[in-house]
Formats: structure tokens, sequence, C-alpha cells
């Protein structure tokens, strides 16, 4: 078994919730910084567990709850206690002034925000052993069979899980998995069962597509998790039927909705499982979540959604469309958005077949009924056949002409004929413009709003995956192939040099994803808490890393 053992800053260390008890709200979470090893814990201010190694300390395994050596080793035991042994003595560093108090072989440490922590060493012979943890008083070490047995138990969780079938992306595979295990949550407050969410530092919430993607990636191998991550969010539906694109155990966090991706995730885990009671239990929820979404975004009434934007806030004017910063919003002003008719397109599509599989024939005919509507309306308001795309609609009728991935979105859903995808894929195989080393941009290369920010130029899996399965679905499985590869490529790329899995990459391959922009300019050495970086540990990345790996396509 070939596991994930890069050590490098940004990497998560945490509990989680499918090993037992987590909070969101009362958070034990770690993250890797420099220098080996130095784990910093995240709350009003930082607290850091150090084990002075040599820098260039040889790491057998590193995964989101253990870091193993030939001579150290580091595990998180529970939500709140950190473990391990090492042949130097562990130290304590916080962000602002704190109370210390040493007594005997237990070090306290009262910090200025309320939080107290606890480092217990004994040295026996030559080597260290230790329990840091977060307001539990009487911390013990533990021993050498204690601490195998658990390091042989969190190595095992890899033992049953799919491998890569080419070995270079052993260990990428298996950093992904441990990338999806670290953000999970247990059940808490309002959500009750187990959830995901994106990334536990500094996102912490739980989002609409973002559950679909990490529930499509544990369908793989675990699909009652994958079930668990999309009813934590339609258990969160209000009565009318609106679900917030964040949410926490408290309750809503926003009142904008996300991408309608629920049903084609359901139809998905059926079709792995077969478990027909499962779109039972689902189906009304998306039922009454598509007819909200076509009540309360489509203004004008001519049959296409458009997204709620936020024009006064300039750095996420959309954060309803997931692109929070693209220059589609930059208008700011209300269009039919492409993007957002085509998912609703392409559940009502799903959703029909989810209604057909339980026998209801009435509900079935009305979900592909919308499916023919939409798909006619984005055929006959969106498509420019000079520029053989699809752009969003200002409510005049005339085409916004602002290209971005979301331009070759319908053929992801079966939306436009074979002629108009011939017309599509070129303009996607245009070097200077998608074809990049590293497609597809977010916006096309000889753009004047092309920047490498975030959603104004940077290339994202999940956009890519939904092109590859447009592309796959007409016919162009070369180019698809082409995509996976130049993808992977990419992620490889950083994987190795940094050990993570991003939020998003640079179109050209050359910057790394450090030190891109997101909403903004980078400080020199990456600090989220400074300016939030492309995130690390990034879950829908790891998610279609996955998927594209195992050639599995949805």
């Amino acid at each position: 078994m070939i596991i994930h053992n890069t050590y490098g800053y940004g990497q998560l260390f945490c509990f989680s919730g499918l090993e037992g008890e987590t909070s969101r709200n009362d958070d034990f979470v770690g993250m890797l910084m420099d220098d080996p090893i130095t784990i910093r814990f995240h709350f009003e201010s930082t607290v850091s567990l150090s084990i002075p190694l040599d820098k260039n300390v040889a790491f057998k395994a590193v995964t989101g709850d253990i870091l193993d050596g030939d001579n150290f080793f580091v595990a998180v035991a529970d939500r709140r206690t950190i473990v391990g042994r090492a042949p130097v003595k562990p130290l304590v560093f916080t962000e602002n002034e704190s109370r210390v108090v040493e007594d005997g072989n237990c070090l306290t440490v009262v910090t200025d925000f309320g939080k107290t922590f606890y480092l217990v060493v004994e040295k026996r012979g030559e080597t260290y052993y230790f329990a840091f943890s977060y307001d539990v008083k009487n911390t013990c070490v533990w021993d050498d069979e204690k601490l195998d047995a658990l390091r042989e138990k969190r190595l095992d969780y890899f033992a049953d899980k799919p491998q890569s079938p080419e070995e270079k992306y052993r260990k990428l595979f298996t950093k992904c998995l441990s990338v999806n295990k670290e953000n999970v949550y247990s059940p808490e407050g309002m959500i009750k069962c187990r959830w995901t969410t994106p990334d536990r530092v500094p996102h912490r919430f739980m989002w609409i597509w973002d559950s679909v993607f990490h529930a499509m990636a544990f369908a793989e191998y675990n699909i009652e998790m994958a079930k668990d991550s999309i009813r934590a969010v339609l258990g969160m539906e209000r009565e009318d039927g609106f679900i917030a694109h964040m949410m926490s155990p408290d309750g809503f966090i926003s009142e904008v909705t996300q991408p309608q991706v629920l049903a084609w995730g359901v139809w998905h885990l059926y079709r792995k499982s077969g478990d027909k009671e499962f779109l039972r239990e689902c189906a009304p929820a998306i039922h009454k979540f598509l007819v909200w979404t076509m009540k309360n975004r489509d203004k004008n009434g001519n049959g296409l959604l458009e997204w709620l934007t936020e024009p006064n806030y300039l750095e996420c004017k959309c954060g309803e469309s997931g692109l929070d910063n693209s220059p589609r919003f930059d208008f700011d002003i209300e269009m039919d958005a492409v993007d957002f008719s085509t998912y609703l397109c392409n559940d009502a599509h799903y959703l029909s077949l989810i209604y057909a599989e339980l026998g209801d024939e009435k509900n079935a005919e009305y979900f592909k009924m919308v499916h023919e509507n939409v798909k006619a309306k984005i055929n006959e308001c969106l498509w420019c056949e000079e520029d053989g795309l699809y752009y969003d609609a200002l409510f005049d009728g005339s085409l916004t002409k602002v290209a971005t991935p979301a331009s070759f979105f319908p053929m992801l859903a079966g939306i436009c004929s074979q002629a108009q995808a011939d017309k599509m894929v070129k303009v996607l195989l245009d070097e200077k413009r998608f074809w990049t080393k590293t497609p597809v941009p977010s916006m096309p290369k000889d753009s004047e709003f092309y920047d490498v920010d975030m959603w104004r130029g940077c290339s994202w899996l999940n956009l890519n995956y939904f092109i590859i399965l447009g592309l796959r679905r007409y016919g162009y499985i070369d180019v698809a192939d082409e995509l996976r590869k130049r993808t992977l490529d990419t992620v490889y790329k950083w994987y190795e040099k940094t050990g993570n899995i991003f939020e998003f990459y640079d179109a050209d391959n050359n910057i790394c994803p450090f030190n891109l922009k997101r909403k903004g300019e980078q400080p020199p050495k990456p600090d989220y808490r400074v300016h939030v970086h492309s995130i690390t540990d990034y879950n829908w990345s790891a998610c279609f890393t996955q998927l594209l790996i195992l050639n599995q396509y949805v």
C-alpha cells in the first residue's frame, strides 16, 4: 500500500466524523506549518504544537490524522487530543500573550481567548511520549502498544479502498481519500447525520453543490457516507423548498441558494447502490427545491433562471452561482444565466428519471416537460450561431457575449444538437482562448477580463469535469481524455511540490497555486489569515481528482 508522505504547509490535521464525534462549533483543527513538525490550531487566535525535528526528516505517512516516521509518530486520538512519541521534546507556542503553568510533566496554557490547552510529556529512555489536548485536563500519554495500534487502525483505513490503476497517481489517490475523510463532521445541532465541508480551515460550513460532489466520490467506496452527504443538505430544507447555499449546525448562514445538482447526485448514488428507498426519501425535497427555484429565480417569466447577484459586494457579486467573482456578473444587471438554466434542465431530467423509477408517472412527466421546455428556451434565447457558443442574455434579449466555461455546459445536459456541439468544440480547442496548458480557464485567455484571480481565469476541476462529461456525451472521447490528462498532470505537478490538492490552478500551469490571486493579491508567504490563498486540502478538488483517476464519469 502506497501512502501519501509529503509534509508541507497547508495540510489539515484533525479528527474525522467518520471516526467519531466532532464539533464544528467547538473545533480543534490543525494545519501543518512549514517546519516539521509544527501544527497550528485555529481559534480566535492560534496555538501551535511543535516537535522540532530536523528539516530533512523523512516521513512514511502524512494523512489528515497521522504523521509517521522511523522514530516519531503523531496522531489525532479524538476530537480534542493529539498523542505521539518523538526523539525531541514537544513545545507549545501561542499567538498572543498567554498564561503558562508548568507542574511536573504537565504544561498548562491558558490563552487570552478563554481556551485552555494541556501538554503532558514523559521521557522514557531517549524518547519523549506526549499528549496535547484542548480542554481535557487529565490527558495521559499513550504507551507504544496503544500508539502502534492506533497507527495500524489509521493506515488500515486505506487498505480496503480503491487504488489508482496508474502507478504514478497512487500516492495522490491516497491523498484524495485522506482529504475526503478529514472534511467529514459528525451529526450536530440541526444537521442530523454526518455531513461534509469543503475544507475545515477556513470554510467550515456545508454547501449544496460541494456536498453533492463529495457524495459522488464517496460513492466509489462508502455509499452510506455518500448518502449522508446529500441527506444532510436536504434535511436543512425550509418548508417552502428553499435551501441556503451555506449552512451550519445552527441553521442557514445565507439567504441565497446554489446550483441545482441534487437530483443528478441522488440518481448517481442510486445507480451505485440500487437503493430505491433512498430515491423515495430524497425525491419530495428535491421536487420542492426545484419548484422554489423556478418560482423565485425567473423574474421575467420566460422559463430561464437568473442568479441573485449582490452588486455592492465587489469581491463576490454572485456567491449564489458558486462563481463568486466571475466577470459575467460585472454588468450589475439581471440576466438569464446559461449555467443556472442548464442545471435546472439537467436536474429536471434526473428527477423525472427518479419519479419514473418510483412509478410516479405524473411527476415523471411533469419534470420531463420542465426539462424539454428549458432546453428549448436555452436554444432559442442563449445560443449564438455566429460565435458557436451559448451566452447569458440580458432582459432585453441581447447576449452578453462573455464567454466562460459555462458557455459549454449545455453539452452536459444534452441541450445542444451535434452540429452545435461541433462548433463549441472548435472554440474549446482554440489555444489562444480556452485550450491552455491546463484547460479550461474560467475566462478565455484573449478576454479583456482575464486574470489569475479565482473565477477570472484560473482553472477549476468541477468545471473541467462538467465539460469532460459533455464532450463524452457528444462523442469527443479523445478530447475528453486529453482534458482529463492535462487536468491530472497539473494537480499532480503541484501535489508533488507541496503535498497539497488546491482549490484552483493556473491555466498556464506556471504559477504555484499559493501565489495565484484569490479576490486580491497574495502575500509573499502563504497565510490564509492574512489573505485566503487557493485553499489547500480542498475537498471537491480531491473528489474530482479521484473520479478522473478512476475514469469514473457520472
